[in-house]
């Protein structure tokens, strides 16, 4: 084991805990809720130096540490920036992973029900310079959409966001870049945080450096909110660069839909002086499903108490009617300190309620809705004269209050069938996608499901039977099988059934000789294959 938890106000019984291990640093990056209302903790732990490696924790519905995995693999560096877990109880890390390498690239590692690893994708792809996940959704068949950002060996193209489709099984389906420098030649590094599915669109929000309007400098840029509408077969559909004829500078975090067209975003407003100091105020941008924009409230630091020198928007949650729970971070007193807390607000940038949680540092704060309509909360925590962080782990209600534990018995991990033990997971041999080739671009897919790709087993076949393997048959009506031989004459043919993968064929009585397997669907010649009978 290798946690200390520490619970704070054990008298108040108030929901908050820290959780971390004297001497080294202890950092979260994302929070999600377990499907048995316990939490799945992302988090890192940081030794100096190299010596950084990934950390999954699992609390019960109280925060408190049921098992933890650090994901390593020595001496090399991983971190991990995402979890995802499906209806079966598979969890998906994702984060980064230095290994035979120079640089770090993008990791993918899938664990059973039981915290055991499945298999591990390191991306290490040639062209590429380094690279990391930031993100990942799940799509509507259980395949992964995962959001790297990876920029090219060759700088001068700034191609930066990429988003990745996986299956369960970790087959890397396709790859697609997005803000490219061929349809944005002026944008510079663009920069995709988060990932998300509203109806019939997928949307990255993010930053981007661009140029202002009609600049006589192209190259001159500042950096600005990015939202990127994507469509349902994953085409850019459009780019929001929220303030850019405002002349508004900042960077977007997350993004909440207000209703079926109207999205709102958050992040940061970046003010520059002309001494060229600059100050950050919370920002919220409105815009709407055909990359409009179409309003924004910056928050000003006299909506708050006289302390607040500054603030900066990471995550939202409605709570009801037009007002939000916005986690925040605060750059607050006359010592300019840095400290992490929330905001409550409408649409037209209201402030009703907000707090500064003191002893909170880094630079993010994460926040997650949870079955009875709270907020669970995980951000950095330093006590008073320790020099390494903990992570701070506290729950919420939509007033800021803090929650109390729930009382009692809870079963935990039900879809494992044995206690999960901590322990550590180990990287090592990690399989590594190297060439290009190896994944296709989402045109290369998009071509594929227009065919059912068709192969024979054996081939050369002398045993009297092949086996026709077919792709993609359900995506088609009205399928059938031909068979021809050498001079066009038909041998065989049946119907193929909606999602059939195979079929077998007798052939023990048929000529010696070179055939042609082809599948119609509705007359129309969708794939085809040659095979020898011997």
């Amino acid at each position: 084991m290798c946690i200390i938890l520490f619970t704070i106000s054990v008298h108040s019984q108030k929901w908050q805990n820290l959780i971390g291990m004297p001497g080294r640093d202890d950092f979260t990056m994302n929070i999600l809720e377990h499907y048995d209302r316990g939490y799945l903790i992302t988090g890192n732990i940081y030794y100096g130096g190299e010596n950084t490696h990934g950390w999954l924790i699992k609390t019960d519905i109280n925060g408190q540490v049921l098992w933890d995995k650090v994901i390593t693999t020595l001496p090399d560096k991983a971190l991990i920036t995402k979890t995802l877990f499906d209806s079966l109880g598979n969890i998906y890390v994702f984060g980064w992973l230095l290994q035979d390498q120079p640089h770090e690239f993008p990791l993918i590692a899938k664990l059973d029900a039981c915290g055991e690893l499945q298999w591990c994708r390191l991306l290490a792809i040639e062209g590429y310079d380094y690279g990391f996940f930031n993100d990942a959704i799940f799509l509507d068949n259980g395949d992964i959409l995962g959001l790297a950002i990876m920029p090219e060996d060759d700088a001068s193209n700034n191609n930066r966001i990429i988003l990745f489709r996986i299956s369960p099984e970790g087959n890397l389906i396709w790859k697609k870049g997005f803000a490219t420098h061929e349809n944005h030649p002026y944008y510079g590094d663009p920069y995709g945080a988060n990932i998300y599915h509203f109806g019939d669109i997928y949307m990255i929000s993010g930053n981007v450096y661009s140029p202002y309007p009609n600049s006589p400098n192209p190259y001159h840029v500042y950096q600005r909110p990015m939202f990127i509408g994507i469509d349902e077969n994953f085409e850019e559909d459009w780019i929001v660069e929220f303030g850019i004829n405002d002349s508004l500078l900042g960077k977007a975090e997350t993004v909440v839909p207000i209703n079926d067209t109207l999205f709102l975003g958050v992040g940061r407003y970046r003010y520059i002086n002309g001494s060229g100091n600059y100050d950050e105020s919370a920002w919220l941008m409105f815009f709407n499903h055909q990359g409009e924009q179409v309003g924004y409230k910056i928050l000003e630091d006299e909506q708050f108490g006289s302390e607040v020198l500054g603030s900066y928007l990471f995550g939202v949650e409605q709570t009801e009617g037009d007002r939000y729970v916005l986690a925040t971070g605060y750059m607050y007193d006359e010592e300019d300190n840095y400290a992490n807390g929330e905001i409550v607000v409408d649409t037209a940038g209201s402030v009703f309620n907000y707090t500064i949680r003191e002893n909170t540092i880094g630079a993010r704060i994460y926040l997650a809705k949870t079955f009875d309509e709270k907020y669970v909360l995980n951000t950095e925590y330093l006590l008073p004269n320790q020099t390494t962080s903990d992570i701070y782990l506290y729950k919420i209600n939509e007033n800021l209050e803090q929650d109390t534990v729930y009382p009692g018995n809870y079963t935990y991990d039900s879809m494992c069938n044995h206690t999960i033990e901590s322990g550590v997971i180990d990287l090592g041999g990690c399989y590594g996608i190297t060439g290009i080739g190896e994944i296709p671009t989402l045109e290369n897919y998009n071509k594929k499901l227009q065919t059912i790709p068709v192969t024979a087993s054996p081939n050369p076949t002398n045993n009297g039977e092949v086996l026709l393997e077919f792709e993609n048959t359900g995506l088609f009506e009205n399928l059938e099988l031909k068979v021809f031989d050498v001079y066009g004459k038909q041998v065989f043919s049946n119907t193929i059934l909606h999602n059939q993968g195979a079929s077998r064929l007798d052939v023990s009585s048929w000529a010696r000789g070179m055939f042609v397997a082809t599948v119609f669907s509705n007359g129309q010649i969708k794939g085809r294959c040659k095979f020898l009978v011997e």
